[in-house]
């Protein structure tokens, strides 16, 4: 009995905090659109196109940050251990990065120094993969995915609603296994920064008021990187031999980011332009011109990610008696089918407009 009402306690008060950092968020998002100072954060498109107007705040990142920041607080008062500051440290890189990025629009390579920054910490502090008895192995394969997975959500930003919503999705995932695992300071940390989405999405659901900018998608890339190394990578309790699992469980919960990235940036170079140029020819961009409505588009891949994360969830928290080869089989079909759909679709679209092998018919 004394569980039970324990437990029932527990439920409402993180039921109260994740209300009290919605409304923080709405006040934060509230007051920043009311004051001229966000005038200066609007994206310097120097180069590339967009599918939409670039004439929006892009402040989403400023509250996220916050948020951040009022969750690891938190979080080392009534959390059942301290919080890992390598996180928030990694944090700050991301989104000053991102900030600094979205007033002056460098070149790649400044973001490509700063991602390989967290990386290098995540490794010197050991925060890093360790799927594989090899410690070269680990730390490439943790650079790997720093690099991949923050530049995958910052080119998936290019529709209203989907990062955020996409990113949001995921979170709750590991925010799950972090409460399946006893671990309540991740849980008031990643659930700080859910609430933070939640209410970015009341903005940027289209037709969007606002943006979350480099400034945000920096900054969801290394938190989410961070959980998805302790989380997913991590989650066999060993390294013995290399747990090839873990690559599908990662493949699951960030398919659609980086199924985009892949098949954008492969494209791309097929035409001989610079894969980190922009265009209009994201799977998102390709779906609406398929007849997808832009709200439709943002469900339907709202909806692959649930169903990946989802599994990867279920057979973390549930690993010995959910997870099978017929399973491992079937999940990467599934995996392969969205993969070779959407860059199937990708390809027939830039196709019909001139844009594949350009380089070779120019």
């Amino acid at each position: 009995m004394n569980i039970d009402i324990t437990t029932t306690v527990n439920v409402v008060l993180y039921i109260a905090y994740f209300a009290s950092i919605c409304g923080i968020s709405f006040l934060g998002y509230t007051y920043l659109l009311r004051h001229n100072v966000i005038n200066l954060l609007h994206k310097k498109n120097e180069t590339g196109e967009r599918f939409a107007s670039q004439s929006k705040p892009i402040i989403g990142g400023i509250i996220f940050f916050g948020c951040v920041i009022i969750g690891f607080i938190i979080s080392i008062f009534f959390g059942n251990s301290s919080p890992d500051w390598i996180v928030l440290v990694c944090c700050v890189i991301g989104f000053g990065m991102g900030f600094v990025d979205d007033l002056k629009n460098f070149s790649p390579v400044f973001k490509l120094i700063f991602q390989l920054m967290c990386a290098i910490i995540l490794i010197a502090t050991d925060s890093h993969i360790s799927t594989s008895e090899n410690v070269f192995l680990n730390a490439a394969l943790t650079i790997f995915l720093v690099v991949g997975i923050m530049n995958s959500i910052n080119m998936l930003d290019n529709m209203d609603g989907v990062t955020a919503s996409v990113s949001g999705i995921i979170l709750a995932g590991f925010s799950a296994i972090a409460l399946s695992q006893g671990n309540t300071t991740d849980f008031i940390l990643i659930i700080s920064v859910i609430a933070a989405i939640c209410v970015f999405l009341h903005w940027n659901w289209h037709p969007s008021k606002m943006y979350m900018g480099d400034n945000g998608s920096q900054l969801l890339g290394i938190f989410l990187v961070y959980f998805s190394i302790k989380y997913i990578w991590n989650s066999a309790g060993t390294a013995i031999g290399f747990n090839y699992e873990q690559i599908l469980l990662v493949a699951l919960v960030f398919l659609v980011p980086l199924t985009d990235t892949a098949t954008v940036a492969f494209n791309r170079f097929l035409a001989g332009r610079s894969p980190f140029v922009g265009d209009r020819f994201h799977t998102t961009h390709c779906l609406v011109y398929q007849g997808f409505t832009i709200k439709q588009t943002v469900i339907l891949l709202d909806v692959i990610t649930l169903i990946g994360t989802v599994a990867s969830t279920c057979i973390i928290i549930f690993y010995n008696s959910c997870f099978s080869k017929n399973i491992a089989i079937v999940l990467t079909i599934y995996a392969g089918v969205v993969f070779f759909s959407a860059y199937s679709m990708n390809l027939i679209i830039r196709n019909k407009n001139n844009l594949l092998f350009k380089k070779q018919n120019a």
